[in-house]
């Protein structure tokens, strides 16, 4: 079982409801110490305790002042946030997966109402353990996994330093022997 280090929050039972519990939030995370924890334990806090977390690691707290690139140091993982379409997470996870591009697991989000008829979920994956990365080639990667998706991945998602809510509603998908995205490869 893969181990992973985080910037995770505390547990919460719905997404903070205004912009200055988001800056709260975020501040919170990146300040406080990176978190190393089992993969299992990982996804059992997003999905089932409703954990906020990044999916790059920083170095410092510089966001505010514009200076992103400066505190990112690397990606952990890529995430792709679908918000009220009508692909459900099984169908999305199958077409990427036809790519080779099968997430390691995905969580219905917090705003999900299965009487909506819409979906609302994430899917997220590994990233392959270098720091040589830059954030200019993570950006690209993202940017390619949404196109990817066929343009249905929320387009204001694709930032690298992303903080990402979690859920209470369990985990959808998952799958242990998921590839790690390569970044490099993904963003030529």
């Amino acid at each position: 079982m893969s181990s992973i280090l985080c910037h995770i929050g505390n547990p919460r039972s719905a997404k903070p409801e205004s912009l200055q519990a988001y800056g709260k939030l975020r501040e919170q995370l990146i300040t406080g110490d990176w978190t190393y924890l089992s993969e299992h334990d990982f996804i059992r806090k997003v999905t089932l305790e409703g954990c906020p977390f990044y999916q790059c690691l920083f170095t410092r707290d510089l966001m505010e002042l514009g200076q992103e690139k400066l505190c990112w140091r690397k990606q952990q993982f890529i995430g792709m946030d679908f918000d009220a379409v009508d692909v459900s997470v099984y169908e999305m996870v199958s077409r990427y997966s036809q790519l080779g591009l099968k997430p390691l697991f995905s969580y219905n989000s917090f705003s999900h109402d299965p009487n909506s008829g819409l979906h609302n979920y994430r899917l997220v994956w590994r990233v392959t353990d270098s720091l040589n990365d830059s954030y200019d080639e993570t950006h690209a990667a993202i940017k390619k996994m949404r196109e990817l998706s066929g343009g249905l991945a929320d387009k204001n998602a694709c930032s690298v330093s992303r903080l990402w809510q979690g859920t209470r509603s369990g985990v959808t998908t998952y799958d242990s022997c998921a590839p790690s995205l390569d970044v490099k490869n993904l963003c030529w």
